[in-house]
């Protein structure tokens, strides 16, 4: 997915299991829902800025979203460059739903990032991405901390398992990578990391890894002037060979010079 912003309707999508790399914030006009997140049924409550993170499986409880809302979609390895208080990355990777109090600014706030992230000025992109980063460091303030007795354990099975593989993986998706190296650093054999992440992301290690990439390129093609190879070697790709195949099946087949001109005015285009 990476970075989006869009209006949902009643009764759209989520209704059968699903994952994707991304944290994702939802907001509800009105009334409520629930979600069936990693086997725990959770409810969302119309006005409450909710934040969870898409690695869990999760779907809608029948019948489903029933009003409009506000859904967003950003690439995990943002949330964890912007360091935020109170461990509420790490939160969420072990799979807890935080929501904020009911706050009538969230909705005007939320309408306009639905603005700016369809307009082609940088300008605009940029203080987009500024708020959205104060927003989650106000909720994360404003989350109580969580009990000692909270939280999975280290080597626990299912989604505990799935948050230290996705956690070391978002750290260090920038650098080479390999499963070898991943299942080392969470202390799982090769095969087994491999088999039990599939089982509950429904992707390969790779494809998670080349996700989370080729997100990182989107940024820096709205909001740098890097050519293409600094793009992707910042991004963690050894070449432009691999980048321009990766960003190709996850954007629709755009070449990223094509991506960066339809999301910039031609002043800040590099």
């Amino acid at each position: 997915m990476g970075f989006q912003v869009w209006r949902m309707r009643p009764n759209e999508g989520m209704s059968v299991p699903h994952t994707h790399p991304d944290i994702e914030v939802n907001y509800l006009l009105a009334g409520s829902f629930a979600y069936l997140h990693g086997g725990t049924v959770v409810r969302v409550e119309a006005g409450c800025f909710t934040v969870l993170w898409g690695g869990v499986p999760h779907q809608t409880v029948a019948p489903g979203i029933t009003t409009e809302g506000i859904w967003m979609t950003l690439p995990l390895g943002w949330a964890l460059q912007w360091h935020l208080p109170n461990a509420l990355s790490e939160r969420l990777l072990t799979g807890e739903i935080i929501a904020g109090p009911p706050d009538p600014a969230d909705r005007i706030l939320l309408e306009r990032w639905l603005e700016d992230a369809a307009s082609p000025d940088a300008a605009r992109q940029r203080a987009l991405q500024l708020e959205m980063e104060a927003r989650f460091i106000r909720l994360a303030l404003g989350t109580p901390p969580r009990p000692r007795s909270a939280g999975r354990v280290a080597g626990e099975s299912g989604t505990g398992q799935i948050a230290q593989i996705t956690r070391f993986i978002a750290q260090h998706y920038r650098e080479p990578l390999t499963v070898g190296r991943i299942a080392a650093a969470v202390g799982l054999h090769p095969k087994y990391l491999m088999r039990v992440f599939r089982r509950q992301c429904g992707a390969s290690v790779w494809e998670y890894l080349t996700r989370l990439r080729v997100a990182h390129a989107q940024r820096l093609l709205i909001t740098t002037n890097l050519k293409v190879l600094d793009v992707a070697m910042e991004s963690g790709f050894g070449s432009v060979a691999p980048f321009y195949a990766a960003f190709a099946a996850h954007t629709q087949e755009l070449r990223p010079l094509d991506y960066r001109r339809r999301h910039r005015t031609a002043h800040g285009a590099g």
